[in-house]
């Protein structure tokens, strides 16, 4: 028999939206009387032949921290504790929005240290996907309010984004985190909003075959058991211990770390590779506790510290950042053994990272010079069928139960994983901001959004496409969606990597997202965005033709800041009349910028700026901080 429930996002801790009216709902046995009790009014409604009832309550001022009492004329009463009214947000996208505090601990440590407030909450939704339909609840999940017990699990982005809310309005911020590293942007949206994607709507379709979906989770688990069981079969160094400190050296050849393998005759190497160096510790860091970062490893880890395993990492993209107990380190001599497994054939330890050991009392670095010696070789292993990020199985099993809970927007980071075909995703997003409006009954939510960053995908991500374009092109069409109205893009261009896909400043991406969303919510004045092309004049039509680009957002002018690359323009390039491109120089005038490449015979008929993976100079700011978006435009 029903009885009285209400979905888990309805809850002790939660946030409820200010100045609009408050959806609550709920299911009980049909033709039951349901009553709802807040802030000093009261509400009744009847429950339908499915036993589901709605209720909306009036519009309310922020403020709190408050309670509701829901009841039925069964008897059954549930109370929730600690509300608050203020501007809740559905945060969504992949690994650059779920990315955790956890990950960031290290660059703000005092921002973990401080972290305490009540006012600032978040609801993780757990990851889940469903390819039969719209999910009606969320599987598990609970608000938690920003401390130091619960801020390592918050998204990066969405708490600064929720810290520089409140600190612009003293409006309590809720965080409705529904993210997935590595999902596409179909995966978060409804059948409705693919329609006419057949190729889309197909995989959804054979996907929703619970029969399929489970032979592929089991074929994903026995080829890569069977692939580590038989490497690690092989591999003479666990066979022999490679891993002891008394380990003979003279089989072992000479690198320099950090490096590619590709630059060495380990190119294309895949199987399991073993690394080891000797190094020297003081007598003030010896028998303490210490930390070891070993930026970061494609693809997978063991590492032992004088014949101790100290960490292990079994992906490619999390830092390896090791806890070395007290009484390992000793002074004077130490060994440090590293065994590398690789998979595809695009090893590497990744340039421009920390390799160190260190503590409060003394670091000794790890660059430079290690032995090596190959384990066994292997064949490729099988490709992984990430079943969760298939079209509409994130959407149906992560974001559809949030439909009914009243929200002030949405900001999303997304894009990585489109960038193989870049050219349907401005139709994408049309339809899932269009989508999701439809399903919160509101076509005026602002949809704030982050512009892809820098990364140089091409040097570090094994996926990249040969040409090289699918990051520009897709930057440039995250764009081009600013024609959608009531959304905003946060620039980011200078805010990555180059050699790492999750960029760690969080803190700006999340002000500039925090920075759109008070204009939009509160009417905040200010340059929030970065210079706008207002309108472009061609000077000349013979050979050596000169572009002028008119800027908006410039009122205080437009400058160059090219922090470790140089503060020359030189990510400016001119299209002629045969379609090839030029790169051109440039330079500023005011709220101006001059264009030309005095080589290039013709009219120019296309300008762009910053269209490759990662700018190579400086980049163009307004006076209140803010990059100029990457473009390509038509002359």
């Amino acid at each position: 028999m029903k009885e009285l429930k209400l979905p888990r996002l309805i809850s002790d801790g939660m946030i409820l939206q200010q100045k609009k009216k408050i959806h609550i709902w709920g299911s009980d046995q049909p033709g039951r009387r349901v009553m709802v009790s807040f802030l000093g009014e009261e509400y009744v409604a009847l429950t339908d032949e499915n036993g589901q009832w709605e209720i909306w309550l009036g519009e309310a001022a922020y403020g709190g921290p408050y309670t509701m009492q829901i009841s039925d004329n069964g008897g059954t009463e549930i109370v929730i504790t600690d509300i608050l009214i203020g501007d809740v947000w559905l945060c969504s996208g992949q690994s650059n929005m779920e990315l955790p505090m956890e990950r960031v601990k290290d660059r703000y440590p005092e921002e973990i240290k401080n972290c305490d407030n009540p006012a600032i909450r978040t609801f993780k939704i757990t990851e889940h996907a469903d390819f039969h339909g719209p999910l009606s609840d969320h599987l598990s999940g609970e608000w938690k309010a920003a401390g130091r017990d619960t801020i390592l699990q918050f998204s990066a982005t969405a708490y600064f984004f929720a810290k520089q809310m409140y600190q612009m309005t003293g409006v309590p911020v809720g965080l409705i985190n529904a993210s997935l590293g590595g999902s596409r942007i179909e995966s978060w949206m409804s059948r409705e909003m693919l329609e006419g994607c057949q190729e889309a709507l197909a995989t959804a379709d054979r996907y929703a075959d619970d029969a399929f979906v489970r032979g592929q989770l089991l074929q994903n688990e026995r080829q890569s058991e069977e692939w580590h069981s038989r490497l690690d079969g092989m591999d003479r160094g666990l066979q022999e211990h490679w891993e002891q400190e008394q380990t003979a050296s003279a089989d072992w050849k000479r690198v320099k770390l950090p490096f590619f393998f590709r630059d060495t005759e380990l190119k294309g190497f895949i199987g399991c590779v073993w690394f080891r160096r000797t190094f020297t510790v003081p007598v003030e860091m010896a028998g303490k506790a210490c930390r070891l970062w070993l930026g970061t490893i494609v693809d997978s880890d063991t590492v032992y510290l004088n014949g101790t395993q100290v960490g292990h990492t079994d992906y490619q993209y999390p830092p390896r950042k090791y806890p070395v107990p007290e009484g390992l380190l000793r002074e004077g001599e130490n060994t440090i053994v590293i065994r590398v497994k690789c998979e595809n054939g695009h090893g590497r330890f990744t340039p421009d990272k920390k390799y160190a050991i260190f503590n409060e009392d003394g670091e000794v670095e790890l660059q430079g010079e290690w032995l090596y010696r190959v384990g066994a070789v292997c064949g490729q292993i099988a490709p992984t069928d990430f079943v969760n990020w298939k079209p509409t199985g994130l959407y149906h099993g992560m974001t559809a139960p949030c439909r009914s809970y009243t929200i002030a927007g949405f900001i999303w980071y997304q894009g990585e994983s489109n960038t193989h075909v870049p050219w349907v995703y401005l139709d994408r997003m049309k339809r899932l901001v269009e989508g999701y409006r439809k399903e919160w009954g509101d076509e005026t939510l602002p949809f704030l959004y982050v512009q892809l960053p820098n990364f140089s995908i091409d040097i570090y991500d094994s996926d990249a496409d040969e040409t090289g374009q699918g990051w520009p092109a897709l930057r440039e069409l995250q764009r081009q969606a600013l024609k959608i109205p009531e959304t905003g893009m946060a620039v980011a261009i200078d805010l990555g990597e180059d050699n790492d896909l999750h960029p760690l400043n969080k803190e700006d991406i999340g002000r500039r997202l925090a920075m759109l969303a008070a204009g939009k919510l509160y009417g905040i004045r200010s340059e929030c965005e970065g210079p706008m092309i207002l309108k472009t004049v061609i000077e000349d039509s013979a050979a050596g033709g000169k572009v002028e680009i008119l800027c908006g957002n410039a009122d205080s002018g437009i400058y160059v800041d090219g922090k470790e690359k140089g503060n020359r323009l030189i990510d400016f390039e001119l299209r002629n009349g045969d379609g090839e491109w030029f790169s051109a120089r440039a330079e500023l005038k005011g709220n101006r910028i001059c264009v030309w490449n005095e080589e290039m015979v013709g009219r120019p008929t296309g300008v762009r700026y910053c269209y490759s993976n990662t700018n190579k100079g400086g980049l163009i700011y307004n006076g209140s901080g803010f990059p100029m978006s990457p473009f390509e435009i038509e002359l």
